[in-house]
């Protein structure tokens, strides 16, 4: 069985925190003895509140893996995008640990100044080598994965069109290219085509953006029809990939790879965040679109770059990922077992290999009763109200490639249980 990476190296998980947060003294006086926060699982400090949720949310009190410490609780975890269950893998702690001996926190200034390391240079190295690309960026959120999209293209398109129900990033970066925006229906490639007929003028040339997973319900973008109806126009296709990089297609490369697509109006963006168990956005493409966005995105001589630790924390991660591509098959396997397990339960799913599973039950309050049942007894799945959810939210298991057999049937006889 695939072992439980979350469980691995509490010491080595404590001895990161501890050395990160050892000068934040203020913390002892709000938590008691700063050891406390890094304290072993079944240590971890309770929220004493009986409501559900708990006031102020849920505290999660040990990396994100198969089996997580929520308030105060091990619980059998199908929350959260960590797929392969990295974050909490010995080796990645490892890698955070010794940066942050060598460099500190991070360079404290920007990448156009002195702010380049040897560790983000070999990440951004490693990312063009797994995705085939000829060179990448990386820079400190996944959330800009768009902006600097946005901004490299912006001076290509007259109007830009996204789904109806397109990521928050996307809606954010769109508008800053003081160029028209226009909705088309979600993942409705015939009234992508309609709104681009009816928007564009002779001559115009569009920029169509869409998630390429959509994270509330686990679909993939129509990508050879989006690009069917973009033919007549010459336009371009981005694509934020962050739930589809590192598993989805036979490579891991994400959406354009699951569908075997290789065109140059054809981008895209990922992050470092959910497969690869790190953190921070990325954008891999050839070498003269990446030094095109170095020169024109404001933000990469603008922000600083991503803690130094978390990085080389990516970096091992990614390198995990390309040496076990079994983790993929694992996924695929336990992708497929939790969706005909729910299928012979009546639940309406879908048959691609994403790992987000949702439903949706009569009303909020019986999502809200199952959600509490659930983590009563040791099983953690999220309610959502999030893009493109309907008004009370849904219910969402994210499946992990670590997750085992017993854990994902369990997972299905409460449901049964449930009804």
């Amino acid at each position: 069985m695939p072992s439980n990476t979350a469980s691995h190296s509490p010491n080595g998980r404590r001895e990161f925190l501890t050395r990160s947060l050892a000068g934040l003294a203020v913390l002892g006086s709000s938590f008691g003895p700063l050891e406390r926060l890094f304290a072993a699982d079944d240590e971890a400090f309770p929220l004493g509140d009986a409501a559900f949720p708990p006031a102020g949310g849920f505290l999660m009190e040990s990396a994100p893996g198969p089996e997580t410490v929520i308030n105060g609780k091990r619980v059998l975890y199908f929350g959260g995008t960590g797929y392969f269950a990295l974050h909490g893998h010995p080796e990645v702690i490892e890698a955070g640990v010794a940066a942050f001996r060598k460099f500190g926190c991070h360079s404290a200034t920007s990448r156009t100044g002195f702010g380049n390391t040897p560790v983000q240079l070999e990440l951004e190295r490693r990312i063009a080598e797994f995705f085939g690309a000829e060179d990448s960026i990386h820079f400190v959120s996944g959330y800009l994965d768009n902006l600097f999209l946005v901004q490299a293209l912006k001076a290509k398109a007259t109007a830009i069109f996204i789904d109806e129900t397109a990521h928050f990033s996307i809606r954010d970066a769109v508008y800053s290219a003081l160029l028209p925006v226009h909705t088309y229906k979600h993942r409705d490639p015939e009234d992508l085509a309609r709104q681009l007929k009816a928007k564009l003028k002779a001559g115009d040339t569009p920029l169509v953006m869409s998630d390429g997973i959509f994270p509330t319900f686990g679909v993939i973008a129509p990508v050879p029809e989006y690009l069917k109806a973009l033919e007549p126009y010459g336009g371009y296709l981005c694509l934020d990939d962050s739930h589809a990089v590192g598993h989805l297609g036979p490579n891991g490369r994400g959406t354009y790879d699951y569908y075997g697509v290789k065109s140059d109006r054809c981008f895209y963006a990922g992050t470092m965040s959910k497969a690869f168990g790190g953190h921070g956005g990325f954008i891999p493409a050839s070498k003269a679109f990446i030094d095109h966005i170095k020169a024109v995105c404001g933000a990469y001589p603008g922000a600083t770059p991503s803690p130094t630790p978390a990085m080389a924390a990516s970096l091992k991660g990614l390198e995990i990922v390309m040496r076990e591509p079994q983790r993929r098959e694992r996924l695929r396997r336990n992708v497929a077992r939790i969706k005909t397990g729910l299928k012979k339960l009546g639940y309406d799913m879908n048959d691609t290999p994403v790992p987000i599973v949702t439903w949706v039950l009569k009303s909020p309050e019986a999502m809200k009763k199952v959600q509490k049942e659930l983590f009563d007894r040791g099983i953690a799945v999220a309610l959502l109200k999030y893009v493109g959810a309907p008004e009370g939210g849904v219910l969402r298991a994210s499946i992990f490639s670590e997750h085992t057999t017993e854990q994902i049937d369990r997972l299905l006889a409460e449901m049964k249980r449930l009804g």
